[in-house]
């Protein structure tokens, strides 16, 4: 596997550990900046837990990084399609620009990591 793919790993970590942390840890004054009403951070732990979700993607990623271990690197890339198909469909019915920023930051590291994996790569490793 190229080098290469391995970084996109560090892209991937960059971004959930920015949107992580402060839903975790401070979501109240983060929650509108990305768009949702206010009172989401008090109705329940579902932003916290969010934020829990986005640390623990990191801290995969940056395993799979450390070790390059090949075959996760294409189990990161159907996950993350997962994620943007998810993303656009909460985007379309909930009418949340946000999220379709969000699908496009995740839509550059899977376009990224194919690029470098290549063709050949891609099909060896699925």
């Amino acid at each position: 596997m190229p080098p290469k793919a391995f970084y996109w790993q560090l892209y991937i970590a960059t971004y959930t550990a920015l949107l992580g942390i402060p839903l975790l840890f401070f979501p109240k004054p983060v929650i509108p900046l990305i768009g949702f009403d206010p009172s989401m951070a008090d109705e329940g732990p579902f932003v916290r837990l969010t934020g829990m979700f986005l640390l623990c993607l990191t801290l995969i990623t940056l395993r799979v990084f450390q070790k390059k271990t090949e075959e996760m690197v294409m189990g990161t890339v159907i996950l993350r399609t997962f994620i943007i198909i998810t993303l656009l469909a909460v985007g379309i019915t909930g009418g949340f620009p946000f999220l379709y920023i969000m699908a496009v930051v995740v839509g550059i590291g899977v376009v990224g990591t194919l690029w470098t994996l290549g063709r050949g790569n891609i099909l060896r490793y699925l």
